[in-house]
């Protein structure tokens, strides 16, 4: 197994496992990266440190040494010098006339000598009688300051100072942090660890409740006392088990309702000519299902009785199956579709439609068919979809559905190399609503959150409640070139930020009153935009860029759009 696939499976296998390695990788992440940025800042700082105390031992000694030099006192400025040698870190000071020869120096043997290294060539051509950097590395600094009195340049203080007190203090530093960072990244692994194990240990229990009524221990029940997610999703599952056993109970039931019922043909029975489209016979209980009599029905045709999509969908299975059927490919296959017919007052009606080929009497190819009604069935399970990917207070779509969206926009940029953008929204003064009128007005400021933010888009992008008083808006199909993207982007935020502004006035029901309250409240929003590209950031970088512009709108006064830099 090569490497990628051994972490994969490693990665894969389980939920605990993640938990701990993705805890240990984030930390180490974090303390790595922030353990640079601090030991960049004191090295910077540290430098700068020694770098000015440098600067002032050269003014200093360029000062000290100035009336010695104009007295033409050899000694006493070698004695002046001297005294800076014994400087920590000192390596080298000396004191050189015009000319570049050494009159006094930290070196007693370079004294009456002139410099001749190229540095010193440099400082004695320069033009400058400022002090300035000669050499500036990584452990070593030398200053050059020009002696002047009264207007008169005497020559140069040259101070070579080296930076091992410095450097040794960082690596000191580079040790210290190396162990906090060792001793955080263990702690958060082992905080992981506990977490994955209370995690995991509702999980298994889960795993074998649904093992056991699998094999057929219907009455096992997986409740565990917990009130978190675990806990709640073990309710859930018992709940859900509890409506498939009634729905097995209501299923033994309906079979033999049905059977019943197709003996008194309450399902609509019809046989239809395939070729011509036209009924051959239509059961009395058409009438209750789409409102037509069955004389009605007979004159019309089968198309006019389906909707536009599903009458495409039926004649194209009608083709296919019908040439299957004659070139005995299709044998007895019985077909089960969903259908959408046309009811009389124009409404709507779903059914199941049960067909099967046949021939009659004159070997003439006939569709057999039976059909109920299953439009209930059909809101359920638009119920269902509701409720998994939309939020049930605003309507919007959740995190799950927002997470398909995401996915079908970074598709999308990388097929026409257009620029999209996530807006992440925070509400700025949402909790003094809460706290004073309830959380009932609260939630209806959020459904008129929602209205607004969607009023201010475009049909194409996305608004989706993130949770609490936090949203997600995605633009897509933005322009091509990135600036531009920013500012179409711009505008939309500003569009969200100025509607969200303004004031709300939320009209409340009072209970055992007539009249409704009527509460104003003004509530802005701080707003984080990140405009991205197929450039292989994931939806969690979005996300969190997002969210941390969002949090820098609120640092910068709130009421404010940041832009993210990608």
């Amino acid at each position: 197994m090569k490497l990628s696939g051994y972490i994969s499976a490693l990665w894969r296998s389980s939920i605990r496992r993640q938990l701990i390695l993705g805890f240990t990788l984030a930390s180490l992440a974090l303390m790595l990266g922030f353990g640079y940025l601090v030991l960049e800042q004191q090295r910077k700082a540290l430098y700068q440190s020694s770098e000015e105390r440098a600067s002032s031992l050269a003014h200093a000694l360029a000062i000290s040494g100035t009336s010695w030099a104009l007295a033409n006192d050899l000694v006493g400025l070698q004695e002046v010098v001297q005294g800076f040698a014994k400087t920590q870190d000192m390596r080298r000071a000396c004191f050189l006339d015009t000319h570049g020869e050494v009159l006094a120096s930290s070196n007693p043997d370079e004294v009456g000598f002139f410099v001749t290294d190229k540095v010193s060539r440099d400082m004695l051509a320069s033009t400058s009688r400022e002090q300035f950097i000669l050499v500036n590395q990584k452990d070593l600094i030398v200053i050059a300051h020009p002696v002047m009195a009264e207007g008169r340049f005497l020559g140069w203080v040259r101070v070579e100072m080296s930076r091992d007190t410095v450097n040794a203090n960082l690596a000191a530093l580079t040790r210290m942090w190396i162990e906090f960072m060792l001793f955080a990244v263990l702690a958060v692994s082992l905080i992981a660890y506990v977490l994955g194990r209370r995690l995991t240990h509702g999980l298994n229990h889960l795993m074998q409740v649904a093992a056991a009524v699998e094999h057929g221990l219907e009455k096992r029940r997986s409740d565990i006392g917990r009130s978190d997610e675990i806990g709640v999703l073990a309710r859930h599952l018992d709940r859900m088990l509890d409506a498939l056993e009634q729905q097995k109970k209501l299923i033994h039931e309906s079979e033999a309702k049905y059977r019943f019922l197709a003996d008194n043909i309450s399902d609509v029975i019809w046989i239809l000519d395939p070729k011509t489209r036209q009924w051959i016979y239509v059961s009395p209980s058409i009438t209750r299902l789409l409102g037509y009599s069955v004389e009605e029905l007979m004159q019309q045709p089968m198309e006019k009785t389906l909707t536009s999509q599903s009458s495409a969908d039926v004649q194209g299975w009608l083709r296919e199956r019908g040439e299957l059927f004659l070139s005995g490919k299709d044998g007895d296959h019985i077909y089960l579709d969903e259908v959408e017919y046309r009811r009389r007052d124009g409404s709507t009606v779903w059914c199941e439609v049960t067909t099967h080929f046949a021939k009659n009497e004159s070997d003439e190819m006939i569709l057999l068919g039976v059909m109920r009604n299953i439009t209930e069935r059909k809101k359920a399970e638009e119920q269902i979809r509701n409720l998994a990917f939309y939020d049930t207070l605003t309507q919007l779509p959740n995190r799950r559905l927002l997470q398909d969206r995401f996915s079908l926009v970074i598709s999308a940029c990388k097929r026409n190399n257009r620029y999209a953008a996530v807006m992440f929204i925070d509400l700025d003064n949402f909790k003094p609503l809460n706290d004073e009128h309830g959380h009932n007005v609260g939630d209806i400021l959020l459904v008129e959150v929602a209205h607004r933010i969607v009023s201010c888009v475009r049909e194409v992008d996305t608004v989706a409640r993130f949770g609490g008083d936090e949203f997600v808006v995605m633009l897509s199909e933005l322009d091509t070139d990135k600036d531009a993207s920013m500012a179409q982007a711009g505008v939309v935020a500003e569009k969200i930020r100025q509607s969200l502004g303004e004031v709300y006035r939320l009209t409340v029901l009072q209970e055992g009153k007539l009249e409704p309250r009527i509460v104003e409240h003004h509530c802005t929003a701080s707003i984080g935009v990140v405009v991205f590209n197929d450039h292989g950031v994931t939806q969690e970088d979005l996300i969190r860029l997002a969210d941390a512009a969002m949090y820098q709108a609120k640092a910068s006064g709130r009421n404010r759009v940041y832009f993210a830099d990608l």
